[in-house]
């Protein structure tokens, strides 16, 4: 939802936000969780649905809820998030979504009003014609990544990847592309003795530069910052001087 707001332009008066599916359908999760019960905010999610998700993608709710299973998302319960498996018991099961419950020792059915998919997160894009596998110098890391060439990447991918490292020696096939300023995109050069590389950095929005050669702690922190810390290793962190982060190329 903070990639929807940054894409967001006044429009006679009114905001129009450039929302992908994945962010409707996290925007139809947070209604359905804040509504749980009855009442307004019950009916506010289900018009949600019907006007952004239902009407758009001409889909009742069990086809897209199969589609986004086969697209790689994961299906949770509305209101305890436990994940959901698909289980029916015949065609037109009414419940064919089977939980979990470990302190119960029980399993549980829901319909289809009950589960919402959420989408994984995406790894972080690191952009690069360097032909080596690690050429901003991050390995060992634990947070996933994904290499592209300047060239290559799409401009979808650029957008939603949690974070963006652009490798300052392909800045200028990058700097072709005309991408949107988005947050989170830093530059990694291979040494600071270039005083080119921090207006380079600024003239795209850059959040920081980074020396490939420099402690690299403030940049892992950054990394699990960006991913929700789901791989965070703390025994890995608490090491280093991780306190200030590089200056900004603008500063």
């Amino acid at each position: 939802m903070r990639t929807a707001l940054d894409t967001a332009a006044l429009t006679d008066q009114h905001y129009t936000v450039d929302l992908s599916a994945e962010m409707i359908e996290a925007a139809s999760f947070l209604f359905r969780f804040t509504a749980v019960g009855s009442g307004p905010g019950r009916e506010f999610s289900r018009r949600f649905d019907a006007e952004y998700v239902h009407g758009p993608r001409k889909q009742n709710r069990r086809e897209r809820l199969a589609a986004a299973l086969a697209g790689g998302a994961e299906i949770r319960e509305v209101r305890s998030f436990h994940e959901a498996a698909h289980r029916p018991r015949q065609h037109d099961d009414p419940q064919p979504w089977v939980i979990r419950d470990t302190a119960l020792d029980a399993e549980f059915r829901l319909g289809d009003d009950d589960v919402h998919p959420v989408w994984p997160l995406r790894p972080v894009l690191i952009i690069s014609d360097n032909p080596g596998d690690d050429p901003v110098g991050l390995l060992p890391c634990h947070v996933p990544l994904r290499k592209l060439p300047s060239a290559q990447f799409s401009a979808r991918e650029y957008r939603l990847a949690p974070l963006v490292l652009l490798d300052d020696r392909s800045h200028g096939t990058f700097e072709l592309r005309h991408m949107p300023r988005r947050p989170g995109l830093i530059v990694v050069c291979a040494g600071l003795d270039d005083a080119t590389v921090y207006p380079r950095g600024a003239a795209i929005g850059a959040e920081a530069v980074l020396s490939a050669g420099q402690d690299l702690s403030w940049l892992h922190l950054r990394l699990h910052e960006a991913t929700e810390c789901r791989y965070l290793p703390l025994d890995e962190l608490l090491t280093g001087d991780t306190s200030d982060p590089p200056p900004a190329p603008g500063g």
